[in-house]
């Protein structure tokens, strides 16, 4: 449990273009590959995915595209067998990409240097051939690493987990 206070769940809907934005980013597509797909500007993505992360009281890509799949926002990714089991290492390393922790604070908590946590990250995305940090998140889920249960982000958010129908 971290000491910082948490802020109220996260209850904010996302735009129909801008859970478009947050699909594509979930499969780690690129800015400009974005925007030049729907046809906007580079810098509308990034102003929509900024809203995004404040709508929802995250910081982050990689975050955004968590909390989008925790909230029911976007489609949970379909489970995909891997190769092997995960190390605990590898597992914290997703946990923190996708709670929205920076590398200084994956660091501290990991008591290692924030190279070893760049360092880390890196080899786990190559590891599972993760475009980037959003689209990591999105392997990690079909990995089944991660899941509902992670919902205190590092913003200090706690998103609110739909219930089922």
């Amino acid at each position: 449990m971290s000491a910082r206070p948490t802020r109220p769940p996260a209850t904010l809907p996302l735009t129909p273009a801008q859970l478009r934005i947050a699909q594509k980013v979930a499969e780690g597509e690129n800015t400009h590959a974005i925007a030049s797909e729907l046809s906007i500007t580079v810098g509308t993505i990034n102003v929509q995915l900024k809203h995004c992360g404040q709508k929802l009281g995250v910081r982050g890509r990689a975050a955004v595209v968590h909390a989008c799949i925790v909230t029911g926002q976007l489609q949970r990714p379909e489970t995909a067998t891997s190769p092997e089991a995960f190390s605990e290492t590898e597992i914290e390393t997703w946990r923190m990409v996708a709670t929205g922790a920076t590398s200084q604070e994956f660091a501290d908590r990991a008591r290692i240097s924030r190279d070893s946590a760049l360092a880390r990250v890196r080899a786990l995305r190559e590891r599972v051939k993760a475009e980037n940090d959003p689209h990591l998140v999105t392997l990690g889920w079909s990995c089944e690493v991660l899941d509902e249960s992670l919902t205190e982000m590092a913003s200090g958010t706690v998103l609110c987990v739909p219930t089922p129908r």
